[in-house]
């Protein structure tokens, strides 16, 4: 029993990599795509640092803050949503809405691995593209990185895989929405807008008004981006690090409870719009 069992799961695994592989060779013929993509992103992401930095005008700190500080915020959060951001609501929704969902639905692989696989290699193939562009980064703003700052320990690479798979967890949460709601366009919308301010994407959570920042601590958003970048900065630590992989867990865990109860109850509900 226990042999077929393990059989059973080398197959799976053996599916799973070809998924990848797919995958990844379908990312690799959109690479382009992916560069313009990668570069929307990368170019706010550089001027704030600069607009940060004149505004520093000669003080030593702002809100704590010294100008290595904040440049290497933003390069560490522009490296890190690379790898960590998901956004496959917007895939998972356009498969629900032509009825490509239902050819999934016949496949020995679930969707989540499916989805799960296309969002990797779409990752990993962003990050390829995105290490040139970073060492030309870290060149420009060598004068301004103090290089023995910075922590790549366990609890670093631990908030990163954690914070990868609750950005995906729920951005597919809101994927599976498309089962039931024909327009979700504005609701997605709707998600970057806390993401945003919340992810420590536009600026780092320790500047936001009080309530705001203990807002943040509790939701979702802190967890996909700006949490293992204060670990990086040891802008965090000990308890505080201790209390955000809490908060990370049960978030982890609350997504992947409603991911599967969305997708009991939306299989009831889909009906193959677009065959």
């Amino acid at each position: 029993m226990r042999g077929a069992q393990v059989r059973r799961a080398a197959r799976q695994w053996r599916a799973w990599g070809t998924i990848f592989s797919v995958y990844l060779q379908d990312s690799l013929t959109y690479r382009s795509q992916a560069l313009i993509w990668m570069m929307t992103d990368t170019v706010p992401a550089v001027l704030m640092p600069l607009v940060w930095l004149a505004a520093y005008n000669g003080r030593p700190a702002i809100a704590g803050f010294r100008p290595p500080d904040i440049v290497a915020y933003y390069l560490t959060t522009l490296a890190l949503g690379n790898f960590m951001t998901a956004q496959i609501m917007w895939d998972i929704a356009t498969d629900i809405r032509e009825g490509r969902f239902s050819i999934f639905l016949t496949r020995p692989i679930g969707y989540l691995a499916f989805q799960y696989g296309g969002n990797l290699a779409w990752r990993l193939m962003r990050v390829g593209l995105f290490l040139p562009v970073f060492i030309v980064l870290l060149i420009f703003f060598r004068g301004h990185l103090s290089w023995e700052h910075y922590s790549l320990g366990p609890a670093f690479w631990l908030a990163v895989a954690g914070g990868h798979a609750l950005s995906f967890l729920v951005t597919y949460t809101l994927g599976l929405l498309a089962l039931f709601f024909t327009e979700v366009r504005s609701i997605y919308m709707f998600y970057y807008m806390p993401f945003t301010f919340l992810s420590g994407q536009i600026l780092p959570l320790a500047l936001l008004p009080g309530w705001v920042r203990h807002a943040g601590f509790y939701a979702p958003f802190r967890y996909t981006l700006a949490f293992p970048a204060e670990i990086f900065l040891r802008q965090t630590g000990g308890s505080g690090i201790l209390a955000g992989f809490v908060v990370l867990g049960a978030w982890l865990a609350g997504a992947a409870l409603l991911c599967a109860l969305l997708w009991r109850a939306g299989l009831r509900q889909y009906t193959g719009v677009g065959m």
